[in-house]
């Protein structure tokens, strides 16, 4: 991989590209900083880090004028591009069309230009309460099928996500970076191994930043089961604020919590930089689990060094 990366989040006005950023920063309390969000002026950019990688993303305004204004300027705003996050407000079905013709501009010019971009389309505003929705539901399976058969060309990848589950928001952005190495899969090829051999619920590394890095979780979690594992997640998320913050150390030890389950954040340090390996488990494998976590980590280890 190159030193660094260029993604471009596009959208139309409103669809919640900057949202989802404000929310991917924040991670807790950003409630109040979206309430008083403006539409973006032609572009902000932002800055972040990634496995020793710089990135850098352009939250492209939305509104006519500057989509106007990108197509004039195509090879200002899109050239050189690795990655491109299309935000699609699927609750916003009166604009399904010139949303999908804003996205059908961005990729004529890729096509024109060979430039080989993965997409990734974030069906946003997609809120807890809306998920049985069957309406909303066959809105976003003509939508997927839509772009599907229009471009099979592109490398497509499809996310529904709300800033009322920071989880998808974390997991979106993991998942548009791990497009840039085949290695992603290996490690999640790994946890998947280790799933079962640990016999817990779900394995997630972390980077330092709240990035997700790879995560696996066991088929047959149920709906309570998932909310005890969201908010574990939750509380690893807050734990790495606190200790970004507020320099804030901590043992890292087991957390107890509903249903018999137990909660572990493990800290690993590989090439300079700091991890977090985050665990479920059935607390009577609480035993088990230390006593192979290490060779868990000495693999681990191995993957996470050929991504540095």
């Amino acid at each position: 991989m190159d030193d660094s990366i260029k993604i471009i989040i596009s959208g139309l006005d409103y669809a919640g590209k900057t949202s989802i950023l404000t929310a991917l920063d924040k991670k807790f309390d950003f409630s109040k900083y979206i309430a008083e969000l403006k539409p973006t002026i032609k572009v902000e950019y932002h800055k972040t880090s990634f496995l020793g990688l710089q990135v850098y993303t352009w939250d492209m305004g939305g509104q006519e004028k500057y989509r106007e204004l990108y197509k004039n300027n195509q090879d200002v705003y899109f050239a050189d591009t690795n990655l491109l996050l299309y935000i699609i407000d699927i609750l916003d079905e009166n604009r399904f069309e010139t949303s999908l013709d804003y996205l059908d501009n961005i990729l004529t010019y890729f096509k024109e230009n060979d430039m080989d971009v993965p997409l990734i389309v974030s069906f946003h505003k997609f809120d807890p309460e809306k998920r049985g929705d069957e309406v909303i539901n066959g809105r976003i399976n003509k939508l997927r099928e839509s772009i599907f058969d229009k471009y099979p060309t592109f490398k497509i990848l499809f996310q529904q996500t709300s800033i009322f589950d920071i989880i998808s928001i974390i997991q979106l952005i993991s998942y548009a970076l791990s497009v840039f190495d085949d290695k992603f899969f290996d490690l999640s090829h790994l946890l998947e191994s280790y799933l079962k051999t640990l016999n817990c619920s779900s394995l997630i590394i972390f980077d330092e930043n709240g990035i997700i890095i790879s995560e696996f979780y066991a088929d047959e979690i149920g709906p309570d089961s998932y909310i005890v594992l969201l908010e574990s997640i939750k509380e690893h998320l807050y734990l790495l604020k606190r200790m970004q913050e507020e320099r804030y150390e901590s043992n890292y030890n087991f957390t107890s919590i509903e249903n018999s389950l137990l909660s572990y954040l493990h800290k690993i340090e590989i090439g300079g930089e700091s991890f977090y390996i985050s665990v479920l488990i059935e607390e009577s494998e609480k035993e088990s689990l230390l006593h192979k976590f290490s060779d868990f980590i000495i693999d681990v280890s191995k993957i996470m060094n050929t991504l540095m």
